[in-house]
């Protein structure tokens, strides 16, 4: 058994996963990857086909759709007791496997692992993408606020009884699902095991750099979503931990709303719309059943 395994899930982007797959495989230790390929044509599977071969990498054709549903794929497909994650839209440092697993090596308490998510150059003034400049090496007594950065899916790890203690990511949230189809799958695993005094630790030497800038129009989308998926983990957080949960989300709630405050009073525009899609993402929750036993969302059967 490999002491680690990297998942990269992919979904119609051929060149970019293979791409993504040569930037992991530069780093020459012992490790599983395991690319779920949830696409609609060979091109994925021949592009990665056409790369060097190695007896590191496997390909696993997924029928199925969403992001959460890929990452919880691949840790079942995969054996190692650390499972590492990273997108098809991001190219790990040649030393990111090594490098991660020596985080946990070295912290034997260690149950989550986030990585420095940087962007292109140049890229603050011309997009938006996801990124991470952890200030923080170690969290592990509870939420913080947002004035505390926190990891991102693009660059992270897990050690398998966590995950499967923590039930994993919701396959309702993430890409590729109807509703919360931005983000906050990796918010909600990580709040879930931050309220429950899991061990995170920051780690900005293992180092992605993450290409998926989006431009325009495309902006407003995506920071909309990203915080209607951030509402919805604080929504879940109150069905499963319930007063606990409500504290927590009702703290978040108030840090925003103190931000209207702020800018008020010193006449700069307010930005109402992070509390309201906040508030928004949690109701939307409340659509959907809760299974308690997996801390998943479940759609709610239709009446007859």
């Amino acid at each position: 058994m490999p002491p680690v395994a990297v998942v990269i899930p992919t979904r119609n982007r051929g060149a970019a996963a293979a791409e993504a797959a040569a930037a992991v495989l530069c780093d020459p230790s012992d490790y599983e990857l395991v690319v779920i390929d949830q696409s609609t044509n060979d091109e994925t599977v021949n592009a990665l086909r056409a790369l060097p071969p190695d007896p590191r990498m496997r390909v696993v054709s997924s029928p199925l759709r969403g992001l959460s549903v890929a990452r919880n794929t691949g840790v079942a497909e995969s054996s190692a007791p650390v499972v590492l994650f990273t997108d098809d839209d991001c190219r790990p440092a040649a030393n990111w496997v090594s490098s991660m697993a020596k985080v946990f090596k070295d912290d034997p308490e260690a149950a989550l692992v986030f990585g420095r998510v940087r962007l292109p150059e140049g890229a603050d003034g011309r997009g938006y993408a996801a990124s991470f400049e952890p200030r923080e090496r170690v969290l592990e007594q509870g939420i913080p606020l947002p004035s505390v950065p926190l990891g991102v899916g693009a660059n992270f790890g897990i050690r398998r009884e966590v995950h499967q203690a923590l039930g994993g990511f919701d396959p309702l949230m993430g890409p590729g699902t109807p509703v919360f189809y931005a983000g906050g799958e990796e918010t909600d695993l990580l709040i879930r095991a931050l309220h429950d005094r899991y061990r995170i630790v920051n780690a900005p030497e293992s180092d992605v750099l993450h290409l998926g800038v989006r431009v325009g129009d495309a902006i407003r989308t995506l920071a909309v979503g990203y915080q209607l998926g951030t509402g919805a983990a604080f929504g879940k957080l109150v069905r499963l931990r319930g007063v606990d949960g409500f504290k927590e989300f009702a703290r978040r709630a108030a840090y925003y709303g103190q931000d209207i405050v702020r800018d008020l009073a010193a006449l700069r525009r307010p930005r109402p719309g992070v509390l309201v899609y906040f508030v928004a993402g949690a109701a939307m929750t409340f659509r959907y059943g809760i299974d308690a036993e997996q801390s998943r969302l479940r759609l709610r059967r239709a009446r007859a």
